[in-house]
């Protein structure tokens, strides 16, 4: 590198010319690659792509350069390449030549005259006013900031909450004992009832009752051509002094000729023995069934035991097993 920034390449030893050619081509790709303008980069890469010939590389390499380089800052840009070769070498350059170098440029930094540890004919690097610019934050720095305000919100209003459950807590660990409530021990179970003085007669005693006996219906289960007769209860329950629906299921000798059936519904008091009977009901049979019913609705009385049966008087008296009212745990 001359001091007027021109480069010379030599080849030295018994180094062939394709050798050369390849360190020459290599130099340029670490040019390119440490070049900072991707555009000149591509250019230069593909400058060297296919090239054999020394001279056409140094074509192709000028004719890429070409759109960068201004011929008004050719020279200056060679005389700085020239110093920075000298001051990296150690081979100091006349000052004469430095001084009337920089007399030709008028852009060229002023340097201080006096000692100093900077290698003669080095100037200071003049900076990229892009890295001065002052950049807008980026989207990414705005949501981490929206959710960062965000969160402070969220903690201002749930601190005081936070607070108040923290207290209660260790209000509860270091005074678990109420102040206001009386220090006494509550009874779990009611205390006894007070005994009766002695002038005072015990209270009589509340009799039962007796279980009511079994209901007489007064007739078979069975007679003639009707084989059983049924009662059950239609809708429900049925409870003393309330009407109750009872369905009558009445089946017969499918052999025999009957042409109707006639029955009614009874109510026993098993306490008294009283019997309400209900009136009469007529079922017409048809030839060849087997059975036949009907539900016949009956106020009960209000007695404490009470008993429900269905008894037939035609074809054939028979009756059905007693309906208990109510079904158990009856007394008298």
């Amino acid at each position: 590198m001359s001091d007027s920034g021109q480069l010379t390449i030599e080849c030295a030893g018994s180094a062939s010319r394709h050798d050369t050619n390849e360190e020459v081509a290599e130099l340029f790709r670490s040019i390119a690659t440490d070049c900072r303008d991707s555009a000149l980069a591509d250019r230069l890469h593909e400058s060297l792509a296919e090239t054999t010939d020394l001279d056409a590389l140094v074509q192709r390499v000028r004719r890429a350069i070409a759109p960068d380089v201004d011929p008004a800052e050719e020279r200056r840009k060679r005389c700085q390449l020239a110093g920075l070769v000298a001051a990296a070498t150690g081979r100091p350059r006349p000052d004469s030549r430095v001084v009337g170098e920089r007399a030709d440029v008028e852009d060229w930094p002023f340097v201080a005259a006096g000692p100093t540890l900077a290698p003669s004919g080095w100037f200071p690097p003049v900076r990229d006013p892009w890295h001065r610019k002052r950049r807008r934050p980026s989207r990414r720095q705005g949501a981490v900031g929206l959710i960062a305000i965000l969160l402070l919100v969220a903690a201002a209003w749930m601190a005081p909450r936070v607070w108040s459950e923290l207290r209660r807590g260790w209000d509860a660990v270091l005074n678990p004992v109420n102040p206001t409530e009386q220090n006494q021990i509550r009874a779990v179970s009611p205390p006894p009832p007070p005994e009766p003085p002695a002038d005072q007669p015990a209270p009589p005693t509340i009799d039962a009752g007796r279980p009511p006996p079994p209901v007489d219906v007064g007739a078979p289960a069975s007679a003639g051509p009707i084989t059983l007769v049924t009662v059950t209860r239609a809708n429900g329950e049925c409870r003393p002094g309330q009407a109750c629906a009872i369905r009558v299921d009445i089946r017969l000798d499918p052999a025999a000729a009957v042409g109707a059936v006639t029955w009614k519904v009874n109510v026993y008091d098993r306490c008294s023995g009283e019997v309400r009977a209900t009136s009469d009901v007529t079922l017409p049979v048809q030839p060849g069934s087997q059975q036949v019913y009907g539900i016949v609705r009956t106020d009960l009385p209000p007695d404490a035991a009470l008993a429900v049966a269905a008894v037939t008087s035609a074809p054939a008296t028979a009756a059905s097993e007693p309906l208990l009212v109510p079904a158990e745990n009856a007394r008298c």
